[in-house]
């Protein structure tokens, strides 16, 4: 059966207390999806998204589980621990992310490890572990949200552009190693109007987590693309910002 005819029924969500993780799963959940592990570092999150999805989609199995990725001796037993709660687990989303705040962490190493670890370090522990797991299934989808911050690393958010970027190209590779049978899907949204970007000025093409949602859907069920662009016209705009010679980029005003 080709990927883009199977839509996901159980589904690990690692960052499930984010705005466009949440997005995809209500979307989801109006086609197959059946049961879903919420994990994150805040359970009162966690709880919050919990209760939205299951009043949207009674149906819907939404459990919750505690995971750090900053700490990286849990991060292995605690994405095992979910497999035993979702024994049919045929989807993982990898939504986990850390804006940060570049102006301060910039100065502090400790800050800089924090954020670094959250974004790519305990992102890619997790799904490795994730990969080991579907690849022996033999079948099974990763869908991994990344950043047009990672296509070229910017002075305004270089920690969070080059974490971001390291995820991406992780996410690129373990996608050429886990086809045909698992199929990985990096999503790079242009700028999200979410909780965690709530505080920065909003720039063109802004999107919101249902438009990313809905690109996600579209890209399941009708192509087999690796990557997701969101909006699709980020694609072009990239391509060309990405050749701009540096000291001409360096005057954009974002």
């Amino acid at each position: 059966m080709a990927h883009h005819q199977t839509f996901p029924r159980h589904a690990l969500v690692i960052g499930g207390g984010s705005d466009i993780a949440r997005a995809l799963i209500m979307q989801l959940g109006e086609h197959h999806l059946h049961s879903v592990v919420l994990m994150g570092p805040r359970l009162d999150s966690l709880a919050v998204a919990q209760q939205q999805l299951v009043a949207a989609h009674p149906h819907l199995m939404v459990t919750t589980a505690p995971l750090d990725l900053a700490d990286l001796a849990r991060v292995d037993v605690s994405i095992q621990q979910a497999f035993v709660a979702l024994p049919e687990l045929d989807t993982v989303i990898m939504a986990a992310g850390l804006l940060g705040d570049q102006t301060h962490d910039e100065h502090e190493p400790s800050r800089v490890q924090h954020l670094i670890t959250v974004n790519f370090t305990g992102a890619a522990m997790a799904l490795t572990r994730c990969a080991e797991h579907l690849e022996r299934q033999r079948h099974g989808l990763i869908i991994v949200l990344s950043s047009v911050a990672a296509e070229r690393v910017r002075r305004s958010n270089y920690l969070y552009g080059s974490a971001k970027a390291g995820l991406d190209g992780f996410s690129l590779g373990l996608a050429e190693r886990l086809r045909p049978n698992v199929r990985v899907l990096v999503v790079r949204p242009g700028f999200a109007i979410t909780a965690m970007t709530r505080h920065l000025r909003v720039p063109p093409l802004a999107t919101q987590p249902d438009h990313i949602a809905g690109d996600v859907i579209r890209a399941i069920t009708t192509s087999n693309a690796t990557i997701v662009w969101s909006p699709p016209l980020m694609r072009p705009i990239l391509a060309l910002y990405r050749h701009l010679p540096r000291q001409l980029a360096r005057r954009l005003p974002y």
